[in-house]
């Protein structure tokens, strides 16, 4: 256990011990966009069902900021299989070696948040460092959907470029594609 500020303190779950809280993940979840759950991306499928699948993917990882029992912030991934749909329909169109994917090369962050109390204290990027410093892989991917100018200046502070833009899922607003090289 770390910690990231003096009041809070930073856990790691593995898949079997994040599925088991999942309603305390999707209650946070929930919490940080709840002006925005009408949208597709934040609803389709919910959180609580998206987060329930992730956690049995190879390498999965959440990494959590508590403030007493309250949940502080997270952020979750995992190691993308060989035959990873991350970079379907990625505009313009990737070379096909950067998209090709091998066992320990990429890992996809699936969500960094941050509760509205708890931000302009660089815990998402205690939370991003802390979750990026234990991974094995060469490269970390995330999305960002468009119009969160805010977001994409953060993940640029932490190192991530962009690379394409896409449509993760039918129906979501598009996304851009950001990496960042672990080597």
């Amino acid at each position: 256990m770390n910690t990231i500020a003096p009041a809070l303190r930073m856990e790691r779950f593995d898949g079997p011990a994040a599925e088991a809280r999942l309603p305390l993940w999707a209650a946070a979840y929930e919490d940080v966009y709840a002006g925005a759950l009408d949208l597709s991306d934040h609803n389709d499928p919910p959180i609580a069902e998206r987060l329930e699948r992730h956690c049995g993917r190879p390498g999965f990882e959440l990494v959590a900021a508590f403030d007493g029992e309250d949940v502080a912030g997270f952020v979750y991934g995992y190691t993308l299989p060989a035959d990873s749909l991350w970079w379907e329909g990625l505009t313009p169109e990737p070379d096909p070696e950067f998209v090709r994917e091998h066992p320990g090369r990429t890992v996809g962050v699936c969500e960094l948040l941050v509760g509205a109390r708890w931000r302009r204290g660089n815990i998402g990027a205690g939370l991003l460092e802390s979750f990026l410093a234990g991974r094995r892989e060469e490269r970390a991917a995330a999305l960002v959907a468009d119009g969160n100018g805010v977001v994409l200046d953060r993940y640029a502070a932490y190192g991530f470029t962009p690379v394409g833009a896409m449509e993760p899922y039918p129906g979501w607003r598009p996304h851009t594609m950001i990496v960042r090289s672990l080597r």
